[in-house]
């Protein structure tokens, strides 16, 4: 895997900074992907409210069983 010998300072700082950059990005993907869930579940709560007030029965009025 790679070189075995020694790297010169300049391309263990080419490395370092690669390596670096590499770990940024991933940071960003994580923090956009945590953005992303929290908006998810903000849009989803009017939802659940609304399921919950029809299984509350408040906006959900059955027909009685003798109606035709």
């Amino acid at each position: 895997m790679g070189r075995t010998e020694n790297r010169t300072p300049e391309e263990f700082h080419a490395f370092a900074n690669v390596t670096q950059g590499i770990l940024w990005q991933g940071v960003a993907a994580v923090m956009a992907a945590r953005i992303s869930i929290a908006e998810s579940h903000r849009l989803c709560e009017p939802t659940r409210e609304l399921l919950a007030a029809r299984r509350d029965d408040r906006l959900f009025r059955r027909r009685p069983l003798n109606a035709r």
